[in-house]
């Protein structure tokens, strides 16, 4: 139970749960609005609070995880993701929801860092982005399992049938990590090691903000687009985002192949050109179901691989503060996410697909620029 096998396995399945939690929200984000009875533009913000949330991991991991204490960090991420499910089903009003999803996103990138320090703390750095792409798969899987699923529960249960069925299922796990993963260290290896970030540290923050931007900034709103331009049904989206959640696995899997042979700098670089490349072409193809399903999902692979092969990449950028770091790669990535939920259906509604687009294709390539001119790789 406590190999390093049964707990990979165990935290796979757990963050699989977890990414669930967060994803299903975007393509039924219409849905939960028209249940909250709010527009889309502040159903929007909501995503862009939880987002925001993330701003707190550094404090929740240099509290209770501090000392890079992995398993205590990941029973609190994952109690904190379930009680604001909890909150959220149960106001029902958009007051209540804003609370929850708050919670929700401090709670997911605790348990992120963690899982993944947990991980990258038991393997060498040439293997690493291996092990670390097996728990990156569960992104797509989230979309893959969770929209069909919780498609269903709300077409048939409402909207708040999916929060109430995930938090149980939250609680559940949170009480069986201590049985399963290797217990924390104690005494002289528990001593916070001091963060200093320097040039490229900064760098590679400032890049992880650019890519989730520019992507969060068009998906955000690819729900609305389904069902604006094409009228598609809740189950039509599903199965549509299903098929982007292939896409997803695609870009994951590549990662896990390739990135240890080719490098993660490398990796992170080339999803960043694929991305500026699918984001210029869906400005382009967006008035068409499948030309723009299809460069959308170009996107989507294109974005897994970079942020995929970022976090090996950001394991070795401090390997005593590893979970500190990845903790503040959080916040870069949550305020990207916050800034792109925040402008995305502002954008959608002034000029649809092309406007969001076009702002993503220069945020991808900014961030591109960043990454070759600042971040080395990894001695």
């Amino acid at each position: 139970m406590r190999s390093f096998r049964g707990a990979i396995t165990f935290l796979t399945g757990t963050r699989l749960l977890v990414n669930t939690t967060h994803r299903f929200v975007s393509p039924f984000l219409p849905a939960i609005a028209r249940g909250l009875g709010i527009s889309l533009e502040r159903a929007g913000l909501l995503l862009s609070a939880r987002s925001l949330a993330f701003v707190g991991t550094p404090l929740v991991v240099g509290t209770v995880g501090r000392g890079e204490r992995r398993v205590r960090l990941v029973v609190f991420g994952l109690s904190l993701m379930a009680v604001g499910a909890v909150v959220t089903a149960a106001t029902g009003v958009a007051a209540g929801a804003l609370v929850g999803f708050v919670l929700l996103g401090l709670g997911k990138p605790s348990f992120d860092a963690a899982a993944q320090a947990y991980v990258a703390d038991r393997t060498p750095f040439d293997r690493r982005a291996r092990y670390l792409s097996i728990l990156e798969l569960t992104w797509a899987g989230g979309m893959l399992v969770g929209a069909p699923l919780t498609g269903w529960l709300i077409s048939g249960y409402g909207w708040r049938a999916p929060f109430w069925v995930l938090s149980g299922l939250l609680v559940v796990v949170a009480a069986a990590a201590p049985r399963i993963l290797e217990a924390d260290h104690t005494g002289a290896d528990a001593t916070p090691v001091p963060l200093r970030p320097d040039r490229a540290m900064l760098a590679l923050l400032a890049a992880g903000f650019l890519f989730t931007f520019a992507a969060e900034t068009t998906f955000v709103v690819f729900g609305a687009w389904m069902e604006d331009g094409f009228a598609l049904s809740l189950a039509a989206l599903g199965l549509a985002s299903t098929a982007i959640a292939v896409a997803e696995l695609a870009g994951e899997g590549s990662v896990l192949l390739y990135a240890d042979r080719l490098g993660p700098r490398r990796m992170v670089a080339i999803g960043l050109a694929v991305s500026v490349v699918g984001y210029a072409g869906l400005a382009l193809a967006s008035g068409t179901l499948t030309g723009g399903l299809v460069v959308l999902a170009l996107t989507f692979v294109a974005f897994e691989i970079t942020i995929v092969a970022t976090v090996p990449l950001a394991t070795e950028a401090a390997p005593g503060a590893r979970g500190r770091f990845l903790a503040w790669l959080m916040v870069a990535i949550g305020i990207g996410r916050a800034a792109g939920d925040a402008v995305g259906p502002s954008l959608y509604a002034w000029n649809g697909i092309p406007a969001t687009a076009t702002v993503s294709a220069a945020a991808a390539l900014a961030a591109l620029v960043v990454l070759l001119a600042l971040v080395p790789d990894p001695d």
